[in-house]
C-alpha cells in the first residue's frame, strides 16, 4: 500500500484517513494537528496570524481556522472525546525588537492557538513551538505521530 504525502499550504487546512501524511513548512506560522484516535483521521491547519481581520479567508488565522478544522472533522464522523492535539511553529523569524508587532507574531500565534484548543476543550499532547528557526513537520494519521525537522534534528511526538 503506498503513503500518499498532502502538502499544506500557507493559510490552509486539510483533513485526511490513514495512511495519509499532512506535511508544512513554518516559520512564524502555526500547525495546528487534530487526530482522532479512533477513527484515524486528523486534519492540518497551517495558520499564518492570530487574529481574524476582514479578510474573507478563515483558515488564515488560528481564531477561525481551528474551528473550522474540529468542525470538519466533526462532520466526517470524528468524535471530541476522541481527538488530541499537537503544536509546532511560531518561531521569531525577523529581526525585529520582541514589543514591536512583527517581533510578536510567532508568540501570538502559539497563544492563540492554545487559547482556542482549551475552549473547544482539545487537549495538547505534544508541543514543539517558540525558538527562532523554522520547522517541517510530517502528521501521520495512522497513528498520530508528529514528525518535526528544525535546525537539522528531527523529533517524533507519539502520545495520542
Amino acid at each position: 500500500m503506498s503513503i500518499e504525502l498532502v502538502n499544506v499550504g500557507v493559510a490552509q487546512l486539510k483533513i485526511a484517513s490513514s495512511p495519509v501524511i499532512l506535511r508544512t513548512i513554518l516559520g512564524s506560522c502555526v500547525g495546528i494537528c487534530i487526530y482522532d484516535r479512533n477513527k484515524k483521521m486528523g486534519g492540518l491547519a497551517h495558520v499564518l496570524l492570530s487574529k481574524a481581520t476582514n479578510d474573507s479567508q478563515p483558515e488564515k488565522f488560528a481564531e477561525t481556522a481551528i474551528p473550522a478544522l474540529i468542525e470538519q472533522l466533526l462532520r466526517q464522523g470524528c468524535k471530541r472525546d476522541f481527538m488530541t492535539a499537537k503544536i509546532a511553529g511560531g518561531a521569531s523569524m525577523f529581526k525585529f525588537a520582541s514589543q514591536t508587532p512583527l517581533g510578536l507574531i510567532g508568540e501570538n500565534n502559539i497563544s492563540m492557538t492554545k487559547k482556542i484548543l482549551e475552549e473547544k476543550k482539545i487537549p495538547i499532547v505534544g508541543e514543539d513551538t517558540g525558538g527562532s528557526v523554522g520547522r517541517v513537520i510530517d502528521f501521520f494519521l495512522e497513528d498520530g505521530r508528529l514528525k518535526v525537522k528544525a535546525g537539522g534534528h528531527e523529533e517524533y511526538y507519539y502520545k495520542v
